[in-house]
């Protein structure tokens, strides 16, 4: 599973730097012209002199000049970005202190531009950046008042002197101005970002589900996802497909912990009456617990987790599964209801591609089965014998191989017909499956030919086997008795190739029909083999290994 990679923070902002510099731009030609206007508005007849004429706009040039001077600097990366951004509007508050100085003080207009360059710059930048300039105007006002009172610059028309009231003032409205935008500002973009990252995730599950081409892949990507959007330190998903339409039943759950580990679970089958995993199917929808019961689920899976999340999910009403994930690393309903509504999106998309993995590996079952008998057909038994040889001499472990030859199944066509051929065919298909231990494969070999791969299983074992399937045989219900003559042939003594163990069986076979039909033939041995004792059951096999071709 390949991890997501953690986003840079510029690939999730909301307003990129290159359009916050192009908007704080605009922003600063308002502050150029909004001071002059006010100028206007205050002047009240009065001639205008040099200074006040000419210094504001020296000024706001010097300013305007610098902004684009700076924003230039946005090319070499983010930081500089940032400088670009932060520098001018400083020098803003200054230009904005003279023109206040200029035009009325604390009781002029130019205060209203100033609370509305602190909204601006709250706005566009962030939480840190609005308390920054609210602290520079409040510092750039107070040393104009301070400059006043102590003779530093001259006393202007409403500013003669430092007004502790209305300075006070003055702080009261550009610090809640700046402190509430700023809040507010930072809730919603932190809000916006959230979705955006819930977004993204959304991309690459759909991407990684795209990809998939097996159950245990989309339960990875979705546990991925869950860890990932969900926050989840511990998260597991389960399904069962039961069989039907000649399709064999399916039962999968995969856990994965923060780290993104992925673990196979033994197979778990539909969730038990009574378990939170089946009421959240019952009732089909999402189930948040805080677990003040024992759950076999959540005990054994999801290690005893406090507080569960369950997402139930339907495969086109053939199946069913759910996504589980503690939900012990956060706390409030705001963050839960986001992480659940993440995860139901996640199980919706998910769900589709269950069932077109289903329908895949039910295609691909198909391709390695015999249509009429329903065991696994020659493609597969080549296949299984292949690997099973591999793994054996890998091992050094034993391994058996058995081909079986209906007697005289021509002459049983040609009295009674094809379709009654066919019904004894299949009925020795059922037959040869209750012979075997699961992990073994069952073949039609050809025709009337059927074979056996037994993993493990020694001559004893594969003795044992044959005489088994020849009981069984001679119990099908058909328009005569069935027998067969058998070949075994063992890696302990045929060889440690496919084509030497099924040269060695084939051997054997032609010596049981030439022997009288009806009983079975040990390769490296004179006359029939039968088993003595019984020591080949069910209990002895082990699980397959889940990479294995699946045969029926």
């Amino acid at each position: 599973m390949t991890q997501t990679p953690s986003s840079s923070r510029g690939s999730l902002d909301i307003l990129p730097l290159a359009d916050r510099l192009r908007w704080m731009l605009a922003v600063r030609i308002g502050v150029l012209t909004l001071p002059l206007l006010a100028w206007l508005l205050t002047r009240s007849g009065t001639p205008a002199t040099v200074g006040s004429v000419w210094v504001p706009a020296v000024s706001g040039v010097v300013v305007l000049t610098t902004g684009l001077v700076l924003s230039q600097l946005s090319s070499f990366g983010r930081r500089w970005a940032i400088v670009a951004l932060t520098v001018p509007a400083l020098l803003d508050a200054v230009h904005l202190g003279l023109a206040m100085y200029l035009a009325g003080g604390l009781d002029g207009p130019v205060v209203y531009v100033v609370v509305l360059h602190v909204l601006a710059v709250s706005l566009l930048g962030s939480f840190r950046s609005g308390l920054r300039i609210a602290l520079w105007h409040s510092l750039v006002v107070m040393c104009v008042l301070e400059a006043v009172a102590t003779g530093l610059l001259p006393a202007q028309p409403g500013i003669a002197g430092f007004d502790t009231i209305g300075y006070s003032v003055f702080l009261v409205v550009v610090w809640v101005t700046a402190v509430t935008t700023a809040g507010l500002g930072a809730v919603n973009e932190r809000e916006l970002r959230r979705r955006r990252y819930d977004e993204a995730a959304l991309r690459r599950l759909s991407a990684a589900l795209h990809e998939a081409d097996s159950g245990a892949k989309v339960a990875e990507a979705l546990l991925d996802f869950a860890v990932d959007a969900a926050d989840a330190s511990i998260a597991a998903v389960q399904y069962h497909l039961p069989d039907g339409g000649g399709r064999p039943s399916v039962d999968l759950a995969v856990r994965m912990h923060a780290d993104r580990a992925a673990e196979n679970l033994r197979l778990s089958g539909t969730p038990q009456p009574g378990t939170l995993l089946h009421l959240a199917q019952e009732r089909g929808s999402t189930v948040l617990a805080t677990m003040t019961a024992p759950d076999p689920w959540v005990e054994e899976v999801l290690e005893g987790a406090g507080r569960v999340v369950v997402v139930p999910f339907a495969l086109e009403g053939q199946g069913s599964g759910t996504l589980s994930f503690a939900d012990d690393a956060r706390s409030g309903s705001r963050i839960e209801q986001r992480r659940v509504g993440v995860a139901e999106q996640a199980v919706a998309h998910a769900a589709t591609a269950f069932a077109r993995v289903a329908l895949l590996e039910h295609l691909q079952q198909s391709a390695l089965t015999d249509g009429l008998t329903g065991v696994a057909n020659r493609r597969a038994f080549d296949t299984a014998l292949e690997r099973e040889v591999t793994d054996a001499v890998r091992a050094d472990a034993a391994l058996a191989v058995v081909i079986i030859d209906l007697d005289h199944f021509k002459s049983l066509n040609d009295t009674f017909g094809h379709q009654a051929g066919d019904d004894v065919l299949r009925a020795v298909g059922a037959a040869l499956r209750s012979c075997v231990r699961r992990g073994d494969v069952v073949a039609r070999y050809g025709g009337e030919e059927f074979a056996l791969v037994l993993p493990g299983a020694s001559v004893d074992d594969a003795v044992e086997v044959a005489d088994r399937v020849r009981a069984s045989l001679r119990e099908i219900d058909g328009p005569r008795a069935v027998t067969a003559s058998l070949g075994i042939a063992s890696r302990a003594t045929a060889g440690d190739t496919g084509t030497a163990l099924l040269t060695a069986a084939d051997a054997a076979l032609y010596s049981a029909k030439d022997g009288g039909r009806d009983q079975a033939w040990l390769a490296g041995t004179e006359g029939p083999v039968t088993a003595v004792v019984s020591r080949y059951t069910a209990a002895q096999v082990p699980v397959p290994r889940s990479e294995r071709v699946p045969v029926v």
